[in-house]
């Protein structure tokens, strides 16, 4: 009697699934749903049924009930069924949880190693987080397993891309093209590689058949407008950005470089009035900010550029007061050293980061340690007092000051810096502010008579964009306990040294919460 009982009740749920997964594909989602629970009612481990109610879940926006269901598929899966595990790791990814992404996808490669889903998903995880040479071992394998997927093989050129090994993206994108050979993806990736070697006029080429293909690439664009401004082909850079500013005229990256390119025709004045127009609705946009203050120097109002860049007035450091619980700033710097050189993130390589010739950690806000705990709450209130002094000092008219956030989000990590270490010149276009604190300095190769070496140095451009006057420069000595303070549009770059030792600091961004 109990096994007719089973039979039935597998025979009833194997129907009732069929008419779910037939609602499901006829987009009858409230058919579907009811039916899925139906058939959980009766088998609450059935594999497909837990995973196609997560799809449906995550298809209606219920992001946390995908998140249960792909659990419970999970824990119930056979052995050697890897397909709730994937797509858990693609859930992670898609809502920005890069590192619960990647422990459920190598999950799934350690129990299927050739599972093109897990290698393929676990690849593209990897590219987020900015570890282009990991996700570039990661594609190749899965190009081994299947050399004739489009996928695999522009997942690999990309990789290799970001990991800055340009021929080798040059050839990975042809490969790629032998199977597709007209995928705009591979073709803007082969563009962008010859950009970087050099090789202006096929890049040139080549991104242009790009947006032949697909004229909505706004990447493409932007790096053809670059291509152009990098050959003096200045009329040619403003068509390229402005086309992409036409296609996305919210993105402050396109603006800044459109403005750019005017300065660079000898129009500043258009630069002003660009960046002008975007900063009516975006008044802390970094890129804007910074390139306006460009600009103003370009069209003789130097006054103007200097207060709007801040150098001397918005940029603050200040020696900072260890929490209580620690006693001195020693043994809260020696507390802090210990969690960064033991932080699992550390030995990662972000090849798409600015630092040469040292590591970094990924976020040390996620789930922060006590000691990273501590330093974020008195980072809090730093952030809090600098508002308050930046007004106090009569600068609440600057519209970086009058624009401050009331609430924020912190996102950090930490940087170590060996023998002949450095940072390229940079900003952090999404952040308000950003932040440096510095643990712990090489005594040999930092103290005096070395001159600047290692220290913090703000006004370097980078590559990317024109300026026919001559920036202002100002140069911070670090010193352990330092806290230095400054706006997100700010470029920043830490100076070559040589040194037996290491420089460890712990950088911030803050960001305006919605």
């Amino acid at each position: 009697m109990a096994k007719k009982d089973a039979a039935f009740r597998a025979e009833t749920a194997s129907r009732t699934f069929e008419a779910a997964a037939s609602a499901h594909h006829g987009g009858d989602r409230a058919a579907a749903r009811r039916l899925y629970r139906k058939v959980l009612k009766i088998q609450p481990h059935h594999q497909r049924a837990l995973r196609l109610s997560a799809l449906l879940a995550h298809e209606s926006g219920e992001l946390n009930e995908a998140e249960r269901l792909l659990n419970a598929a999970a824990r119930h899966a056979p052995a050697a069924d890897t397909g709730a595990l994937e797509d858990l790791g693609l859930l992670f990814l898609q809502t920005g949880r890069q590192e619960k992404a990647e422990t459920v996808l190598r999950k799934a490669v350690d129990i299927q190693p050739r599972s093109l889903p897990a290698l393929s998903r676990l690849g593209s995880t990897l590219l987020t987080c900015g570890r282009g040479s990991e996700a570039a071992e990661v594609f190749a394998r899965a190009e081994e397993i299947a050399a004739d997927d489009p996928q695999i093989r522009y997942g690999l050129a990309h990789a290799l891309l970001e990991s800055k090994l340009f021929e080798e993206a040059i050839a990975a994108s042809d490969r790629a093209l032998e199977l597709s050979k007209d995928d705009p993806r591979v073709l803007t990736i082969k563009g962008v590689a010859l950009k970087e070697l050099g090789r202006l006029d096929d890049a040139e080429q080549t991104l242009a058949r790009s947006i032949s293909l697909d004229a909505g690439d706004i990447n493409a664009l932007l790096h053809l407008g670059r291509v152009r401004l990098e050959r003096e082909n200045l009329s040619g850079a403003i068509q390229s950005f402005g086309q992409a500013a036409a296609l996305a005229p919210e993105l402050a990256t396109i603006q800044s470089q459109l403005a750019n390119a005017h300065a660079a025709a000898g129009d500043p004045g258009k630069a002003v009035t660009i960046c002008d127009e975007f900063l009516e609705s975006n008044p802390t946009s970094a890129a804007l900010l910074l390139v306006k203050s460009l600009a103003l120097r370009d069209a003789g109002r130097e006054q103007e550029a200097d207060e709007l860049l801040g150098q001397s007035s918005l940029i603050r450091t200040k020696k900072i007061k260890a929490p209580a619980r620690y006693g001195s700033i020693e043994r809260f710097n020696s507390a802090l050293e210990k969690m960064i050189r033991g932080h699992h993130s550390l030995a990662r390589t972000h090849t798409n980061r600015a630092t040469r010739h040292g590591i970094q950690t990924g976020s040390l806000s996620v789930d922060p340690p006590p000691e990273m705990s501590a330093f974020l709450n008195l980072l809090d209130g730093e952030v809090r007092a600098l508002i308050s002094e930046l007004k106090a000092d009569g600068l609440g008219g600057h519209p970086w000051v009058q624009h401050a956030p009331t609430q924020w989000d912190t996102n950090s990590w930490a940087v170590i810096l060996n023998d002949q270490g450095y940072q390229l010149s940079h900003i952090h276009p999404e952040a308000w502010m950003s932040a440096v604190y510095y643990v712990a300095i090489p005594e040999d190769g930092m103290g005096p008579g070395h001159g600047e070496d290692g220290w913090l140095e703000f006004g370097q451009l980078s590559d990317q964009l024109f300026a026919k006057s001559p920036q202002r420069m100002r140069s911070v000595q670090p010193e352990p306990g330092l806290l230095v303070m400054f706006p997100s549009f700010s470029f920043h770059r830490t100076k070559p040294f040589t040194s037996t030792g290491q420089r460890i600091s712990i950088s911030f961004d803050v960001f305006a919460r919605p």
